[in-house]
């Protein structure tokens, strides 16, 4: 009971690390909307609004499910898509089966931003975000891959975002828990999760 309790305060503590980090990063995400002089403005301030609304909430728990997960994703992919509407495509394929799986909270979100921050962003051209999520013997699978910029100078290591999540993974899931990132040819980065699935999911 010490050692679980040990391991509920440690998570708690990575949990607090990620919500500044997280809020941070969306206001950095406004300031370059700002920046840009958006004749959307208005529909930015709504479209932002609506994700904090879905996301701040969360910030407080633990653990989520895929499938609110996946809101949030969208909900922030459709920001960053008026951000640079001509340089972002992104699609989502999912089994819908895993939606009620639970897993550390922003950990798909973490993914993501990290793509558009380090990939899409620094690329000319942008690129495209693919996000799959799917069942593997007895294992949940979530990758996230783009066409961006790739690893470059970040491929020394995971970043604070992706080291906090790895701690979450580790916590929530033990020895099980994954996460990789490697360049995705001809360029761009993948991203990938795996955790063991409850014998019920």
């Amino acid at each position: 009971e010490l050692e679980r309790d040990a391991l509920d305060a440690r998570l708690h503590l990575l949990q607090r690390q990620v919500a500044p980090h997280f809020l941070f990063n969306t206001l950095a995400n406004v300031q370059a909307l700002i920046d840009i002089g958006s004749p959307k403005a208005a529909d930015l301030m709504r479209s932002l609004i609506a994700y904090l609304r879905a996301a701040v909430p969360r910030l407080h728990e633990p653990t989520t499910t895929l499938g609110e997960e996946l809101a949030l994703v969208r909900a922030y992919l459709e920001l960053m898509y008026m951000r640079m509407p001509d340089r972002l495509q992104y699609a989502i394929e999912t089994d819908a089966s895993l939606h009620a799986v639970r897993c550390p909270t922003l950990t798909l979100l973490t993914l993501v931003e990290n793509a558009v921050k380090h990939g899409i962003d620094p690329a000319e051209d942008g690129g495209r975000i693919v996000i799959r999520i799917w069942r593997d013997a007895g294992r949940c699978r979530l990758r996230v891959e783009d066409s961006g910029a790739g690893l470059g100078a970040s491929a020394h290591g995971l970043g604070t975002g992706l080291s906090t999540l790895r701690d979450r993974l580790a916590l929530s899931f033990g020895a099980g828990a994954e996460l990789q990132v490697a360049a995705h040819l001809p360029h761009g980065t993948r991203a990938d999760i795996g955790f063991p699935l409850a014998a019920d999911a």
